[in-house]
């Protein structure tokens, strides 16, 4: 198979070219920078036609992208050699590691839409699934400037996979934050608040780590 390192250096200036574009007046990150801490009016996600557009759908799987490649870079001993002279195994390492992060991000989606369902809550769950998916983007431009800062040796993989998971962890507490202020009506909401966490945050955390 032909080296990785080539088509890897061209997303990279793609994606870079499309984070600074998305900082217009009217990009995507900017709208959803402005949007990110208004918990009160169920603004979209989406364009003006209701559907997803090409520049919020490239922001959004840069997270995916990126963290999967710092994931595969960790946990493999050589990662640049054998990106370099890559095989089908390599490949299929990669889109293991890609899958993670995406299958966290889809469980966690997919959860608290069902926990908003069953609490008859659609309005502020759709205020809370435009927030989830905002983070996501926000943090994408992070994973690519961690992937970029290593492919250049500026940084080891063990580092950036830490920056990395401060980076989740910091998008988890900005979503947690924001679905207290959301579903906020007194104490008793840290009974459902705790039930949640414990649940869908803490819980596969924990299975997570006994598996590895």
């Amino acid at each position: 198979m032909l080296s990785f390192i080539p088509y890897l250096t061209l997303l990279i200036i793609v994606f870079l070219v499309c984070n600074i574009l998305s900082w217009r007046p009217q990009g995507s990150m900017r709208e959803q920078w402005n949007s990110i801490t208004d918990t009160r009016h169920a603004r979209s996600f989406y364009n003006d036609e209701g559907a997803l557009s090409v520049g919020s759908i490239v922001l959004l799987g840069q997270w995916f992208f990126f963290g999967g490649l710092l994931l595969y870079t960790y946990l493999d001993a050589d990662p640049f050699s054998h990106l370099s002279e890559p095989d089908k195994t390599v490949a299929w390492k990669i889109g293991q590691c890609m899958l993670i992060p995406f299958a966290w991000y889809a469980f966690q989606w997919l959860m608290f839409r069902w926990w908003g369902y069953l609490l008859h809550q659609d309005a502020r769950i759709q205020i809370l699934s435009r927030i989830y998916k905002s983070v996501h983007l926000l943090a994408g431009p992070f994973a690519l400037m961690l992937f970029l800062l290593q492919m250049i040796g500026w940084i080891n993989p063990a580092s950036s996979l830490v920056l990395l998971l401060l980076i989740f962890i910091i998008a988890q507490i900005l979503f947690i934050f924001s679905g207290i202020k959301i579903f906020w009506n007194g104490f008793g909401t840290l009974c459902y608040i705790f039930l949640y966490l414990c649940t869908f945050k803490i819980a596969p955390l924990l299975i997570i780590w006994t598996i590895m």
